[in-house]
């Protein structure tokens, strides 16, 4: 039995403006008092009208664009019919029929994987469950009513739920390069939510959507086990249904049936009149792209550094912009590896111990350089040691080197003087040598005890090598 995955996934991406889609009300949400940030136009009361958010457009504008869609010239927005209690209008005012962005693609691990769509609409209010003196409630909080939010549809080309995750992790990143939103999926402004149906065999299984997976780590776990599911209990058909996602039981759970587009009723909204969009003006919404993820890593590796390390530089637009401020322009292949050894090991661990982003603030390229250019007189853990105390501290790695004694020896002569009095005191040692060469490890050690630790140790080896065998 031959069983091919088919996914597709709905990202949901809440826009980081100051007010809202259709209304002045201030767009934050997150930790404050319900019902607060609230007016006649997000409260869905009759007579208000909706006045759309130019910034949130040309940010829907500038997702579409960083995933390599083509932008409609002619746009509008539509009603989008269901009745909920987080949706006060009984619409939803979306995108439909002629989306801003659409027939798009991003590269993943080098396989292509299409966009659909990206349009953008309006989020709906926040329904709070609880149990008050035994008795199930639901309560609205309408701060969340009229949020602006892009969805960005893929086709149904991933294949598992480890590429799902690649996937989300790379449209994460991007709208977090754009500086668009956040997309912080455990705060809730992005939101993912997979739809999956299995080939077994060259028959499909019917079309499940899966809710409330709020981690990518979930969105794997949710994946994987639906495809099993599927797989032991294939119902082949047209109809589609929602399941929801239980972290807890690692299991997914029937919702209902869904919707298709004719249920939701769409038609034009009214009181917004469609748009046109000129090539100059989607032109000058290119030009405002940063560089993206995938331009980063090439331009990485073009310095020689491996894929691996370019993709960690790459991950977060703060850390790189960190990172080039560190390397400066027109750097050495040379520089280029030093400094990504300290931004990827010491630096990055000390980001993690610490639970904190990096400040680009406290990049102070001259100390990098310092560091560098005096790399063959320090140790490799006190090269780490100065520029993290320069990162916290703001000190001068080469004072602090110098304060510290961590120059190391690099004289001929007393390094000889170091080597000779070794040689002299260990006899035994040199004859195990001669028998052995690969003691020759004891000697630099004896070297780098008698010195302090303050001898070059690959001066130490080449003097040692020459008079063990003198």
């Amino acid at each position: 039995m031959k069983i091919i995955p088919i996914i597709g996934i709905e990202v949901h991406v809440e826009l980081k403006t100051k007010s809202k889609m259709f209304c002045g009300c201030s767009n934050e949400h997150f930790h404050i008092e319900p019902n607060i940030h609230t007016c006649p136009v997000c409260l869905g009361l009759p007579g208000a009208l909706p006045v759309p958010n130019q910034t949130a457009i040309d940010y829907c504008l500038k997702i579409g664009l960083a995933l390599n869609c083509t932008i409609k010239p002619h746009s509008f927005f539509e009603r989008k019919n269901y009745f909920y209690p987080d949706l006060p209008k009984g619409y939803q005012i979306s995108q439909y029929g002629e989306p801003f962005c659409v027939n798009g693609q991003i590269d993943l691990n080098g396989r292509i994987i299409r966009i659909n769509r990206a349009h953008l609409e309006e989020d709906a209010a926040k329904s709070i469950h609880l149990n008050l003196h035994g008795e199930d409630l639901t309560l609205v909080d309408y701060n969340r009513s009229g949020v602006p939010l892009v969805e960005i549809v893929s086709e149904p080309d991933l294949r598992s739920g480890e590429e799902a995750k690649d996937y989300l992790n790379l449209i994460q990143q991007t709208i977090r390069y754009l500086g668009v939103s956040d997309a912080d999926i455990e705060k809730g402004s992005m939101r993912c939510e997979p739809t999956i149906n299995l080939d077994i065999d060259g028959r499909r299984t019917s079309l499940v959507e899966i809710k409330n997976v709020a981690s990518l780590t979930g969105v794997l776990n949710a994946i994987n086990y639906e495809i099993e599911r599927q797989s032991q209990s294939p119902e082949f058909g047209r109809f589609k249904t929602t399941r929801g996602w239980d972290a807890d039981k690692g299991e997914t759970f029937l919702q209902r049936e869904k919707e298709g587009s004719a249920d939701y009723r769409y038609f034009p909204e009214p009181d917004i009149p469609p748009f046109e969009f000129s090539q100059e003006y989607i032109a000058k919404i290119r030009d405002s792209l940063p560089e993206l993820p995938a331009q980063k890593i090439a331009k990485y590796q073009s310095y020689g550094l491996s894929g691996y390390d370019a993709k960690l530089l790459a991950e977060d637009s703060t850390f790189s912009a960190a990172f080039e401020t560190a390397v400066g322009p027109n750097p050495s292949a040379e520089f280029v590896k030093f400094v990504t050894n300290l931004f990827n090991g010491v630096l990055r661990t000390h980001l993690n111990n610490t639970q904190t982003k990096i400040d680009p603030h406290k990049i102070n390229p001259a100390h990098f350089q310092k560091l560098f250019d005096k790399k063959r007189q320090l140790s490799s853990n006190s090269i780490k040691q100065l520029i993290l105390a320069s990162y916290t501290d703001g000190l001068d790695p080469l004072e602090l080197a110098q304060k510290q004694n961590l120059f190391q020896v690099s004289d001929i002569s007393a390094i000889e003087n170091f080597a000779k009095q070794v040689i002299a005191a260990n006899p035994k040692a040199v004859e195990d040598y001669r028998k052995n060469p690969a003691s020759l490890g004891f000697f630099i050690g004896q070297v780098m005890k008698l010195s302090s630790g303050s001898a070059n140790p690959q001066l130490a080896k080449e003097v040692l090598e020459k008079l063990l065998t003198s």
